[in-house]
């Protein structure tokens, strides 16, 4: 007897399949703010540069996100239609996708990026900081590259609990060693910038290996025929692309948006950009809840029309939109009466944590919006329409890059006021996507 893949969007079954999916979002956010943290308190420069490398690291994803949200969906289809064998093979294939892809981005970090980023950067103490934390953390694209697809595979077949352990396994590996190594305590070399490289690349090493013991305990290798290569299937890894490009298109305007946001604060100073980063530490810890709902929508949108069950799509997003509101809202309650004791955990600055009180607070606003605006967004890359989800992205990033502009070296207003670009962001994310699914043309995708 087969176990069932098949999902039906019920509060409990939302719930229970996005719960772990938060854990692994707090892991993944940890490893940023432990590293901002941590850096925080060994250095101004270091907490500086640490937002310009995370925002190139996550630049050096772009394909890789791409493709995995393409095997998210296509396997969340396949599951739909209980073809198990079949969500092996999409994993497989997309496997080599990402062993390629990853190396490829891994020599374009190191050979290329340094030419510009020495040209861009106006601080060459920044520059140089950001070096010496690529250098390092960039080899775990490859883990990463991995982890993500095991965790595409996982939440396309309804068992999310895996990510309980994973989320462990990653935040004490990085935690432990950004203690070690950041400071040199317990008799380890002071690294600082570099300390903070090994420690997260030591953490996806964690997972990988973590996901690999639980496929093998599990029993996923005859059941789903995982890891077992054959030759290319130019027809499936076809499929793959012409759904995953616009989606790495996507991922590539939304982290060019980022860095190019973070090098317009650059040029307003060093301090600006240690607030930037604080504030953008404490923005993607807000977004935690909200990420794991949008990747669970998203399967389930796929599921639910492979089980040719549109009727349901409504109902999955008003429920999860409820869901998220229950959780996030309390989240912000804290970051709007309590901002200054949030912000002193990343640095004892008075003048610093002053200075990003009233950013913190155009944060919860954008947080408050990005609830529909990110949900809908993922319902619509769940339906398969991944070329309308890179022109939304292409439509924001233009929008608030001209703002950011204009505010920061036109208008010259303070770091509050460019920030008020993730409130448009959202905005735009939201109607444009509400508007889309109202239409129905998605139906016309066949995958």
């Amino acid at each position: 007897m087969r176990t069932s893949t098949r999902f039906f969007p019920s509060y409990k079954n939302i719930w229970w399949l996005t719960f772990p999916l938060i854990f692994a979002g707090i892991s993944e956010t940890i490893v940023g703010l432990t590293d901002a943290i941590f850096l925080g308190h060994y250095g101004v420069t270091e907490l500086a540069a640490l937002g310009l490398a995370d925002a190139i690291y996550a630049f050096a994803l772009f394909l890789i996100a791409g493709f995995v949200d393409g095997i998210q969906i296509t396997i969340g289809r396949r599951a739909g239609e209980e073809e198990h064998l079949k969500v092996g093979k999409v994993l497989n294939q997309g496997l080599y996708i990402l062993a390629g892809i990853s190396v490829l981005m891994i020599l374009l970090i190191l050979w290329v990026v340094p030419f510009i980023t020495v040209e861009v950067f106006q601080s060459i103490q920044i520059h140089e900081a950001v070096e010496l934390y690529l250098d390092i953390a960039i080899y775990g694209l490859v883990f990463h590259a991995f982890n993500l697809a095991m965790s595409a595979f996982y939440v396309g077949i309804s068992r999310t609990d895996v990510f309980i352990g994973a989320t462990f396994i990653l935040a004490v590996t990085n935690i432990l060693l950004d203690y070690f190594l950041i400071f040199g305590n317990m008799g380890f070399k002071e690294m600082g910038m570099q300390g903070a490289a090994v420690a997260s690349l030591a953490a996806e090493i964690a997972v990988s290996v973590f996901f690999l013991i639980d496929v093998l305990k599990q029993g996923y290798i005859q059941k789903y025929g995982l890891f077992l290569f054959e030759r290319c299937n130019t027809l499936l890894i076809k499929t793959l692309a012409v759904l995953s490009f616009p989606v790495s298109l996507s991922v590539l305007v939304e982290s060019l948006r980022w860095i190019l946001f973070f090098v317009i604060i650059e040029q307003l100073g060093e301090s600006s950009l240690a607030i930037a980063t604080i504030v953008f530490s404490c923005y993607m810890f807000l977004l935690i809840p909200i990420d794991a709902f949008s990747e669970t929508i998203c399967s389930m949108v796929s599921n639910l029309l492979g089980q040719k069950d549109e009727k349901e799509l409504s109902l999955l997003v008003l429920r999860t939109i409820v869901l998220v509101y229950s959780m996030v809202l309390p989240m912000l309650g804290v970051a709007f009466f309590f901002p200054e004791s949030i912000l002193a955990i990343f640095s004892a600055d008075e003048k610093m944590i002053e200075g990003a009180i009233t950013t913190l607070m155009v944060i919860v606003v954008a947080v408050f919006i990005a609830v529909p605006a990110d949900i809908m967004t993922s319902s619509v890359a769940g339906t398969g329409d991944t070329l309308v989800t890179f022109a939304t992205e292409v439509i924001v990033s233009l929008s608030v890059l001209a703002y950011a502009y204009y505010a920061a070296f036109i208008a010259e207003f303070s770091l509050e006021y460019i920030w008020l670009t993730e409130i448009i962001a959202w905005t735009l994310y939201l109607l444009l996507s509400w508007s889309w699914l109202r239409s129905g043309f998605w139906k016309r995708l066949n995958i």
